[in-house]
Protein backbone atom coordinates (compact mmCIF):
# COMPACT_ATOMS: atom_id res chain seq x y z
CA UNK A 1 0.00 0.00 0.00
CA UNK A 2 1.89 3.33 -1.03
CA UNK A 3 0.75 6.36 1.70
CA UNK A 4 -0.33 9.99 0.88
CA UNK A 5 3.61 10.87 0.79
CA UNK A 6 4.70 8.62 -1.64
CA UNK A 7 2.07 8.97 -4.01
CA UNK A 8 3.51 12.93 -4.00
CA UNK A 9 6.88 11.74 -4.62
CA UNK A 10 5.77 9.44 -7.42
CA UNK A 11 3.42 12.58 -9.09
CA UNK A 12 6.43 14.74 -8.66
CA UNK A 13 9.22 12.76 -10.20
CA UNK A 14 6.68 12.21 -13.40
CA UNK A 15 6.00 15.95 -13.61
CA UNK A 16 9.69 16.60 -13.35
CA UNK A 17 10.49 13.91 -16.10
CA UNK A 18 8.17 15.52 -18.26
CA UNK A 19 9.50 18.88 -17.64
CA UNK A 20 13.05 17.11 -18.23
CA UNK A 21 12.31 15.72 -21.17
CA UNK A 22 10.44 18.49 -23.19
CA UNK A 23 13.21 21.14 -21.89
CA UNK A 24 15.54 18.92 -24.35
CA UNK A 25 12.78 18.38 -27.26
CA UNK A 26 10.05 20.25 -26.93
CA UNK A 27 8.81 19.22 -30.16
CA UNK A 28 7.82 15.80 -29.41
CA UNK A 29 7.51 15.61 -25.19
CA UNK A 30 4.66 17.84 -23.20
CA UNK A 31 4.48 18.64 -19.85
CA UNK A 32 2.39 17.46 -17.12
CA UNK A 33 1.83 19.26 -13.83
CA UNK A 34 -1.17 19.54 -11.76
CA UNK A 35 -2.27 23.01 -13.58
CA UNK A 36 -2.11 20.64 -16.76
CA UNK A 37 -4.14 18.04 -15.89
CA UNK A 38 -6.94 20.04 -14.02
CA UNK A 39 -7.44 22.51 -17.30
CA UNK A 40 -7.92 19.19 -19.34
CA UNK A 41 -9.97 17.74 -17.29
CA UNK A 42 -11.91 21.01 -17.75
CA UNK A 43 -12.11 20.65 -21.02
CA UNK A 44 -12.87 17.39 -20.96
CA UNK A 45 -16.33 17.75 -19.05
CA UNK A 46 -17.27 21.19 -20.53
CA UNK A 47 -16.85 20.02 -24.22
CA UNK A 48 -15.94 16.53 -24.10
CA UNK A 49 -13.07 17.27 -26.37
CA UNK A 50 -11.89 13.25 -26.16
CA UNK A 51 -12.74 10.61 -23.64
CA UNK A 52 -10.07 9.90 -20.99
CA UNK A 53 -9.91 9.09 -17.23
CA UNK A 54 -8.28 11.09 -14.54
CA UNK A 55 -5.12 8.33 -14.43
CA UNK A 56 -4.34 8.48 -17.81
CA UNK A 57 -3.21 11.43 -17.05
CA UNK A 58 -0.17 10.18 -15.22
CA UNK A 59 0.67 7.82 -17.90
CA UNK A 60 2.60 9.56 -20.47
CA UNK A 61 1.60 7.40 -23.96
CA UNK A 62 -1.90 8.41 -23.02
CA UNK A 63 -1.36 12.22 -21.73
CA UNK A 64 0.59 13.16 -25.05
CA UNK A 65 -2.35 11.78 -26.96
CA UNK A 66 -4.73 13.25 -24.54
CA UNK A 67 -3.02 16.89 -25.16
CA UNK A 68 -2.76 15.76 -29.51
CA UNK A 69 -6.75 15.15 -29.29
CA UNK A 70 -6.82 18.89 -27.45
CA UNK A 71 -5.18 20.29 -30.06
CA UNK A 72 -7.13 18.46 -33.02
CA UNK A 73 -10.93 19.20 -31.39
CA UNK A 74 -9.72 22.68 -30.34
CA UNK A 75 -7.97 23.32 -34.14
CA UNK A 76 -4.58 24.08 -32.39
CA UNK A 77 -2.55 22.21 -34.69
CA UNK A 78 -0.26 25.06 -35.68
CA UNK A 79 0.94 25.26 -31.92
CA UNK A 80 4.04 23.26 -30.86
CA UNK A 81 3.51 21.08 -27.64
CA UNK A 82 5.69 24.25 -25.67
CA UNK A 83 3.08 26.90 -26.92
CA UNK A 84 -0.02 24.31 -25.69
CA UNK A 85 1.85 24.09 -22.19
CA UNK A 86 2.30 27.38 -21.67
CA UNK A 87 -1.80 28.23 -22.23
CA UNK A 88 -2.53 25.28 -20.07
CA UNK A 89 -0.20 26.01 -17.23
CA UNK A 90 -1.51 29.60 -17.71
CA UNK A 91 -5.51 29.01 -17.87
CA UNK A 92 -4.35 26.18 -14.65
CA UNK A 93 -2.87 28.70 -12.26
CA UNK A 94 -5.86 31.28 -13.15
CA UNK A 95 -8.69 28.90 -12.28
CA UNK A 96 -7.03 27.96 -9.11
CA UNK A 97 -6.59 31.22 -8.27
CA UNK A 98 -10.08 32.47 -8.50
CA UNK A 99 -10.98 29.15 -7.04
CA UNK A 100 -9.00 30.20 -3.57
CA UNK A 101 -10.67 33.82 -3.90
CA UNK A 102 -14.08 32.52 -3.88
CA UNK A 103 -13.46 30.24 -0.96
CA UNK A 104 -12.41 33.11 0.64
CA UNK A 105 -15.22 35.55 0.21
Amino acid sequence: MINKNNEEKERNFYSFATKYCSHHKPAYYPIYDKYVGDVLKYFREKDNFYKFEDDDLKEYCKLKNIITQFMKFYKLDNYTFKEIDMYLWQLGKEMKEKKMKMKEN
